[in-house]
């Protein structure tokens, strides 16, 4: 299952929000070298805000072990403050229906039957949060071939690939519908509901 919190929720799943700071440093810091912003073994950056939210695979001892942040593209966000060029037409997205998917990663020391499923399962949870809140899609930076192999129709590409931080990278948004990755859901046995708080989700579309 997938849980989903804020900063605001954080203290319901004990120390997710630490847990997930740690993965990102393990991947991002120390696998792939890269200067992101670090605190003694937790990575961290601008967009940590309380309008975050963050979808996290846990394992048995509760430690994260998949992640996504979701950001709403109504306040600053990474496509448009760093790499706006990805888009050629310029047209930036801004609205409460959309939301930018960063710091996708997924821990490699996982058992590969269960590393398979994570990404899979990440995905079905965020359209699990826009079918719920009324969102018409997503919107990110990554490998094309990455992003193709789980969704297998319905990806529109901005703009051209570019380098972004020593990889080829590619803008993209995705709608809501297209968003579950329905063969890797069938092929792996994942379920409709991913979402182990979808109460949450549902409680902050009404107050919407």
């Amino acid at each position: 299952m997938i849980e989903a919190f804020s900063l605001a929720t954080a203290h319901r799943f004990q120390d997710a929000l630490a847990s997930q700071s740690r993965l990102r440093h393990d991947v991002f810091v120390k696998l792939r070298g890269l200067q992101h912003s670090s605190y003694e073994g937790l990575e961290f950056d601008e967009f940590d805000t309380p309008a975050a939210r963050y979808l996290v695979w846990r394992d048995d001892c509760r430690v994260v072990r998949g992640l996504a942040r979701l950001l709403p593209t109504t306040l600053p966000y990474m496509l448009k403050s760093y790499w706006p060029h990805l888009v050629a037409d310029g047209e930036l997205p801004s609205s409460p229906a959309i939301v930018e998917v960063t710091r996708v990663c997924v821990d490699k020391s996982l058992p590969p039957s269960l590393r398979r499923t994570v990404f899979p399962e990440l995905l079905c949870a965020i359209q699990e949060i826009l079918a719920s809140t009324g969102g018409i899609g997503m919107i990110g930076v990554t490998r094309e071939h990455l992003l193709s192999h789980f969704i297998r129709s319905g990806i529109r590409w901005l703009g051209r690939p570019d380098e972004i931080e020593g990889e080829t990278e590619r803008a993209f948004f995705v709608p809501t519908g297209s968003i579950r990755p329905e063969y890797h859901c069938r092929k792996y046995g994942i379920g409709l509901k991913v979402l182990s708080n979808p109460e949450d989700f549902a409680s902050a579309a009404e107050a919407a």
